[in-house]
């Protein structure tokens, strides 16, 4: 299976993620910037046909810090340190938030079907 080798600071291996042959997985460096300035990286994924959420790193890095992903073939990956079914009532009620913030924003009217009688 496909899966990332994930360095910090040269030497130090974080983890061995991957989902399998079905899924996704991804690693994530984000940066917010404002009052309070955070660095965070987020190595996690989805994996097919489980449909829960796995988590393998969860943690703030800072200025100075190197991150390496390697990309390799490998037949086994690391336990992940957290594991979440996925809540299809709840994700989708997220996306209609969403959708309704998108549409105010961009000036957009949504219209719906009305329930039949």
């Amino acid at each position: 299976m496909r899966a990332f080798e994930i360095y910090l600071n040269g030497e130090r291996r974080l983890c061995l993620a991957g989902v399998g042959n079905e899924g996704v997985f991804t690693a994530i460096i984000e940066w917010q910037g404002g009052d309070e300035e955070h660095i965070h990286l987020d190595v996690g994924g989805l994996p097919i046909p489980e449909e829960e959420y796995v988590t393998w790193q969860d943690r703030t890095l800072s200025v100075g810090d190197d991150v390496r992903i390697r990309i390799i073939d490998s037949d086994n990956v690391d336990t992940p340190i957290e594991r979440f079914p996925t809540n299809a009532k709840r994700d989708i009620q997220a996306q209609k938030r969403y959708l309704r913030v998108m549409a105010k924003k961009f000036g957009w009217k949504i219209q719906t079907k009305r329930k039949r009688t």
